[in-house]
């Protein structure tokens, strides 16, 4: 009987592995995932469709006590009250629409000073290489690399320097605007006020020249007047009334433009009170501030900022002069599975070109910005001289003014009993009248005059004779 052989026993197949299976498909899902992690998200961002103007005076999120501004003291803000020039300076500075959108120039130097901070990012290389022709011993090839550019890290401090220096000569150009906007708002403030005086003068004129030719028309009729007299009184009348007119226009318009540049609506109610006024200013005091001038003013001060900003961009473009150098590895497996590491070096021969255009261009900037520095500072000089110059020439003309108006008051008030008693002629009494009015103006004027350029030199030296705050550079 022959034996049954029994069946040899069959090796039992691996099982798959479905838990690293899984985890190859999911390698890319997850490393998608890590790429994608740090990339920023696109949301539109609609322009405006119409006017941001307030139509009341808003009230303040910013405490004044953080604003760097020229002459400026501690001051409470209450919009419910009549605002005094300390109040519309500070309106000014926070809610100017000007400002508002220089600030947002502040945000993209900060922007930039971020991304001179970021690291450059390694690259990866995936090269796949398909066999067409199947046979035994044969698969797909495959590279995989990662390199990364050392360039980079040798001139990054420097660009990162730069930028800082960018964002320093930013924030100080914004002080210095923040400062020409409170200046324009003072001035304007100050346009205002004495136009009102200027109007409450002119409309007494015009009130008593209306109750004269009144009289004088009705003794007229009686025939009691003759009409030389009566023609004369109607002349200063309707001259009172062509004056009273053109400082209404005037008025309305210095107004509208003091409320735009307050990021008020032109028909939006602005209540003022002149309670603070300027404070005189001394040659001392002048003599003084011009000497720590380049320490003091903002826009100086950015252009320092900016020409150190533009050394670094000098020294980054020097160092980038050094040979480009790109190091990386790479691990491959070639149709054969014959598997491989391999180390890449990429260098640039400085040979041809060597960034020598680069370093010419930075350098021919930094001595424009050097010349520059130097006109605006000899330009700051001159402003003030000639604006001390002129404060003199105004104060020595107001004193004068202000001497006479006395003596030419008293002989216009003798000039109208006599002239009402029918003891002077019409003439010559309105022209007394006329001196008056026109000396009163010129008084106002010349004090209008005088503060503006008080208001003007407070700003070119910086005010409160003190060096401004150094603002943050969003370290």
């Amino acid at each position: 009987m022959t034996a049954a052989t029994s069946p040899m026993p069959r090796t039992p197949s691996r099982p798959p592995r479905p838990r690293l299976a899984a985890g190859r498909r999911l390698t890319p899902l997850l490393l998608a995932g890590v790429l994608l992690s740090g990339c920023a998200v696109y949301h539109p961002k609609p322009l405006p469709e119409g006017p941001d103007l307030a139509r009341t005076v808003p009230q303040l999120t910013v405490d004044p006590a953080t604003l760097r501004l020229p002459g400026l003291r501690p001051h409470p803000f209450n919009p419910a009250r009549p605002l005094d020039m300390t109040d519309v300076a500070i309106l000014a500075a926070v809610n100017n629409p000007q400002l508002k959108a220089a600030r947002q120039q502040a945000g993209v130097a900060r922007a930039q000073l971020f991304d001179a901070r970021l690291l450059p990012d390694p690259q990866l290389s995936i090269n796949p290489d398909f066999t067409t022709n199947r046979g035994p011993g044969l698969t797909n090839a495959l590279s995989v690399g990662l390199s990364y550019d050392l360039k980079t890290l040798i001139t990054r401090w420097a660009g990162v320097s730069a930028a800082r220096s960018a964002v320093h000569q930013v924030d100080l150009g914004l002080l210095w605007s923040e400062w020409q906007v409170v200046q324009q708002a003072r001035s304007l403030f100050i346009q205002v006020t004495a136009q009102e005086a200027e109007l409450t003068l002119l409309r007494r004129f015009q009130a008593l020249y209306a109750q004269r030719y009144a009289r004088s028309s009705k003794a007229l009729r009686q025939g009691n007047l003759t009409l030389d007299v009566v023609g004369t009184d109607l002349t200063a009348l309707l001259d009172a009334n062509t004056r009273v007119n053109d400082m209404e226009r005037k008025l309305s318009e210095t107004r509208q433009t003091l409320n735009v540049l307050l990021g008020l609506a032109p028909e939006a109610p602005l209540r003022l009170t002149a309670t603070d006024s300027v404070a005189a200013i001394t040659a001392a005091q002048i003599r003084t501030a011009l000497a720590n001038l380049p320490r003091r003013r903002p826009d100086l001060l950015a252009l320092r900022a900016g020409y150190k900003s533009q050394e670094q961009r000098v020294r980054q473009a020097v160092l980038a002069q050094f040979p480009a150098l790109n190091v990386g590895v790479t691990r491959s497996r070639d149709n054969s599975d014959i598997h491989s590491t391999g180390l890449g070096i990429t260098l640039t021969l400085p040979i041809l070109n060597g960034n020598r255009g680069q370093v010419a261009i930075e350098r021919a900037t930094r001595a424009k910005l050097r010349q520059e520095y130097q006109a605006r500072l000899d330009a700051a000089y001159a402003q003030v001289q000639l604006l001390w110059t002129r404060h003199q020439l105004l104060s020595e003309q107001l004193v004068a003014v202000n001497r006479n108006l006395p003596t030419i008051q008293t002989m216009a008030d003798h000039a109208r009993r006599a002239y009402e008693a029918r003891d002077l002629g019409a003439l010559i009494y309105l022209n007394l009248e006329n001196t008056l009015l026109n000396k009163q103006l010129e008084a106002l004027n010349l004090q209008q005059s005088l503060l503006e350029t008080r208001v003007a030199l407070q700003t070119l030296l910086g005010a409160a004779w003190a060096a401004p705050a150094q603002p943050t550079t969003g370290e």
